[in-house]
């Protein structure tokens, strides 16, 4: 794919709202006041953008607003390549359809706890991976929200919304990189591609995440309240020394003390998630992904909770499809999984028992040669049972049902 940077479009307004345009140092320099500065080498197009997504985060009365009351900016088309991570502050939508976005982000060399066999079934420890926040910089991410350093629970700017663009954290680095696709990859740090973190009230819809290294799509890491609807998440780079349990497209995570990229590391989960309408496979360049959505993360009494999974296509994903772990009150529903490894798979883990899990109505299709359930629900032991479950009128091919003592039903399961 050719990728050149765009020129800033002219000055001015489209349809009310704030556009990103050639304006001058002058201009872009007042971004420092804000979450968003100036960052050498970035084009001018991008300069404009943060600038006006520092006003956005200060409720500039200049800016349009949409239905749900967020000053609206809306990013040039061309591609964008970025420095540092986009900042959006809260009551944001920002509307990228005809934008990319890609990263020339320094980012330290990747360090793991241990290694990790990467066919190895479950995870160790409920952290084994240890994420970007840990051992790299903080801003391995195209975006990022803003938190404020002393902030807690879901206490950061919410009603967020993100529209359209496309998000490929490798694209610059794989266009520069020589050799073959692996030597291309290998150029490319390890990324998310849009996180959020201690904030309440997020909306994502008509993304396209592409090509990501290692880690996920869209994190919602101690969110309350989001939405991931009608997204693209299209090729992975998988990681070679982490099981493939923690390649989630759309990972739900919680700030611990190796997870956080902003704020205080206080173990707040995330709660009341839909991921809704969403496709998840291949790329036109890499494979798919390790699993559309699941956790893997877990501390005491930190439990994700109210997740609805619905109505998305999910193709050639290398481990389980749809993968909750350490999360209660769940909806699995109408989603289609094709030639996966794995089908749906919930699991209890150290340090919580979980409850309430309804998996209904899903068309089901493993690879052949798969040594995983289509269905399975398990309970890593005693302690941590999983209860009140309900599963079925699933079709399912290939695989079969699979329950783990200390799994107690509301009804009696389909097997």
């Amino acid at each position: 794919m050719t990728m050149s940077r765009r020129a800033a479009i002219a000055a001015g307004l489209i349809g009310g709202a704030a556009v990103a345009t050639t304006t001058g140092t002058a201009q872009a320099a007042t971004s420092a006041r804000g979450p968003n500065p100036p960052a050498t080498g970035e084009s001018a197009a991008v300069r404009e953008l943060r600038r006006l997504l520092d006003l956005a985060a200060r409720g500039d009365q200049s800016l349009q607003r949409d239905a749900g009351g967020r000053c609206v900016v809306v990013a040039p088309q061309g591609v964008h390549v970025l420095k540092r991570p986009l900042v959006i502050g809260g009551n944001t939508t920002l509307r990228a359809d005809g934008a990319t976005f890609t990263s020339d982000i320094a980012v330290k060399p990747q360090t793991y706890r241990k290694d990790a066999n990467q066919h190895s079934p479950e995870p160790v420890y409920p952290d084994e991976f240890v994420s970007v926040a840990a051992v790299n910089s903080r801003e391995a991410t195209l975006l990022l929200n803003h938190v404020p350093a002393d902030c807690t629970g879901h206490q950061a700017p919410g009603n967020i919304r993100i529209e359209g663009g496309i998000w490929d954290p490798t694209a610059h680095f794989i266009r520069n990189a020589t050799g073959d696709d692996r030597a291309k990859a290998t150029a490319a740090p390890p990324m998310n591609a849009i996180t959020f973190e201690h904030t309440h009230h997020v909306e994502l819809s008509g993304v396209t995440v592409r090509n990501v290294k290692w880690w996920h799509g869209v994190e919602l890491n101690a969110v309350r309240t989001a939405t991931v609807s009608e997204c693209r998440f299209e090729g992975w780079i998988e990681a070679p020394t982490a099981g493939l349990w923690h390649g989630e497209a759309v990972q739900l995570d919680l700030p611990t003390a190796g997870t956080t990229w902003g704020g205080v590391a206080d173990n707040t989960p995330t709660t009341d998630t839909r991921i809704i309408g969403n496709y998840c496979g291949p790329s036109p360049d890499f494979p798919g992904w390790g699993k559309l959505t699941g956790s893997h993360t877990g501390a005491p009494g930190a439990v994700h909770s109210d997740v609805w999974i619905e109505r998305n296509l999910i193709e050639h994903a290398k481990w389980d499809a749809i993968g909750p772990m350490n999360t209660s009150r769940v909806v699995i529903r109408e989603n289609t999984i094709r030639q996966c490894w794995g089908g749906v798979y919930v699991k209890s883990i150290s340090p919580n028992p979980n409850e309430t899990i309804d998996i209904m109505g899903n068309d089901i299709t493993l690879v052949d040669g798969s040594t995983r359930p289509a269905v399975g629900v398990n309970a890593t032991n005693a302690q941590l049972p999983v209860s009140d479950v309900a599963v079925y009128a699933n079709t399912v091919r290939g695989g079969g049902f699979g329950y783990s003592a200390n799994v107690t039903f509301r009804r009696e399961p389909q097997r």
